[in-house]
């Protein structure tokens, strides 16, 4: 079971913070592929938002104040995934190194 602190990393409300960027930032290729797995996941009761909450929520502070929205719901996702035993991490991270090797589409972030 996990230990729930006094207040979540999401829960910010009141802090010292600074101004909250207002420009609209058009969503790479893979953080839209990122929302459509998510959608997918969720429709067909892999996990609930609450477990997908918890999984986001449980990243540690320094992790979480340098990361980026879509890169923290990625790590959730997979944890997620981890956790229920449908993906496997290290198969995971030997994937993705192998796919870092060979490089990337020129379009990949468009």
């Amino acid at each position: 079971m996990h230990e729930i602190p006094e207040r979540l990393i999401t829960d910010i409300g009141g802090l010292p913070a600074e101004a909250i960027p207002k420009e609209e930032v058009p969503q790479l290729f893979w953080e839209k592929h990122m929302i459509a797995m998510f959608n997918v996941l969720w429709s067909k009761g892999v996990f609930n938002l609450d477990e997908f909450r918890r999984a986001v929520e449980a990243t540690p502070l320094d992790e979480y104040k340098k990361s980026r929205f879509y890169d923290r719901r990625t790590d959730g996702m997979t944890d997620l995934l981890v956790e229920k035993g449908i993906i496997n991490r290290a198969e995971l991270t030997s994937r993705t190194q192998e796919i870092l090797r060979q490089g990337l589409p020129r379009d990949a972030n468009t």
